[in-house]
């Protein structure tokens, strides 16, 4: 379900089924702003790894809201994934062994690698009553001098 919110709107989604509408939100907001196929695909991509993540990880393979919202302009797009789910710091996520080769690397834990590799700024706040608000940030152009923005 789509709703506005503020400048941008959000999106609730509650299980794997309704990914398919996500992908659809994300790439309209991204379309909207004239981002390249390039950052079309790594907003998605984050977006994918972030929703699958909680609910595989934070509902623990059950259904739960989670509330996406998107602010796009000339300048960036954000994403704010906010969930229910127990509170979930991804910064204690041991780094994967990117060394080894895949046969004897373990299983799974690329996830928040790609996520900051594809995004410029990711982020983690315990949400105000409970669960999480990640906040993920994909720089279009470049700022003013000074800016940060690359």
């Amino acid at each position: 379900m789509i709703r506005p919110a503020g400048d941008g709107a959000e999106y609730v989604v509650t299980c794997m089924a309704e990914l398919p509408g996500l992908v659809a939100f994300v790439q309209r907001s991204c379309a909207s702003v004239g981002a390249s196929e390039e950052t079309t695909s790594d907003v998605r991509l984050a977006t994918e790894e972030v929703f699958t993540n909680i609910l595989q990880h934070g509902y623990t393979e059950q259904t739960g809201p989670v509330t996406v919202q998107i602010e796009a302009t000339p300048m960036q797009i954000t994403v704010i994934l906010t969930d229910d789910a127990p509170v979930f710091d991804p910064s204690d996520v041991d780094a994967p062994d990117l060394a080894s080769d895949g046969e004897h690397r373990a299983l799974g834990g690329l996830g928040w690698h790609l996520v900051h590799r594809v995004m410029d700024q990711v982020t983690h706040e315990r949400g105000a009553q409970n669960g999480n608000v990640f906040t993920l940030v994909k720089r279009l152009s470049a700022g003013p001098p000074g800016s940060g923005d690359r």
